[in-house]
């Protein structure tokens, strides 16, 4: 089975809902506790709410999103270099997505800077080969 599969989506109401206690000001415990969301859930939300505002609460995952190599660098930088937090580099570099700072750094950790090189994706096309043709 897939793990999206497995993955729970909230409606346009829980998440108009999800801004408006955040507006508030709640916290994201309260926030998980108000909605019935899990603390994760709530924490990814309270974390993107303020990078993005309402609209990345509203619109996260609905758009894929492709950072250059020098922002990764100086998140990852920032975070280890600098001990800033998570939160403190979503706001600063305006990375609305907790698991894309979290990949940056355990890449960073295992396989250098070059690791958050973008490599192309996909498979490699085929090469016409002129004696096939004929």
């Amino acid at each position: 089975m897939s793990p999206q599969k497995n993955r729970k989506t909230y409606d346009a109401e829980t998440r108009r809902r999800a801004v408006k206690a955040l507006a508030a000001g709640s916290g994201h415990r309260a926030l998980a506790g108000a909605l019935g969301l899990p603390e994760a859930t709530a924490r990814q939300w309270a974390r993107a709410y303020a990078v993005g505002g309402a609209s990345a609460v509203m619109n996260a995952g609905a758009t894929h999103r492709i950072y250059p190599y020098e922002l990764k660098l100086s998140v990852v930088k920032d975070r280890f270099e600098h001990g800033m937090s998570v939160r403190d580099v979503m706001i600063k570099y305006g990375v609305p997505s907790e698991s894309s700072v979290k990949t940056w750094c355990r890449q960073y950790r295992e396989h250098g800077a070059e690791a958050l090189i973008d490599r192309p994706r996909g498979r490699k096309p085929k090469k016409h080969d002129p004696e096939e043709s004929e």
